[in-house]
């Protein structure tokens, strides 16, 4: 049983889960990619690439790592009467909104975001900001927000 579930009040339905867009992944594959490639270069052209190999290796496993933690760790719903975001795997940092009281919902998506579908969801509720990466589809997050409104 998820977070959310184990969290929802008496007649408090999900009505949407958010999930994390693949781009995420984005960064570390391409770093591991850089890294064999630069590993793969003959030693005896110039030691130094090898070297930057591993290192772009070493930094491409550590962000890869990262990643699979946040995606293990987040989650993102709507309810009837809530917006439930909660992001961590061994701390846990949850925002619960109650729909009545969500002051301001802001998407931002680059032209990556655009082309891929994914962006950056900021929620803003008594002067506190939080801000959620790599939302997949997050216009539809948004109408859903919308729809259970009003």
């Amino acid at each position: 049983m998820n977070y959310i579930e184990t969290n929802l009040q008496p007649g408090e339905e999900i009505k949407y889960v958010a999930k994390l867009h693949f781009f995420l992944f984005m960064q570390p594959v391409i770093l591991l990619l850089i890294g064999v490639f630069l590993m793969t270069a003959p030693k005896e052209v110039l030691p130094v690439i090898y070297y930057a190999g591993l290192l772009m290796l070493f930094f491409g496993l550590v962000s890869l790592v990262q990643r699979i933690l946040v995606k293990i760790g987040s989650t993102y719903a709507v309810t009837n009467k809530r917006v439930i975001l909660k992001t961590g795997v061994i701390s846990r940092r949850a925002v619960e909104l109650v729909l009545a009281k969500c002051e301001g919902l802001h998407i931002n998506q680059s032209i990556l975001g655009r082309i891929f579908g994914f962006g950056t969801i900021t929620v803003t509720t008594g002067g506190a900001t939080s801000s959620y990466p790599y939302i997949a589809n997050p216009l539809a997050f948004r109408r859903e927000i919308n729809l259970q409104i009003g």
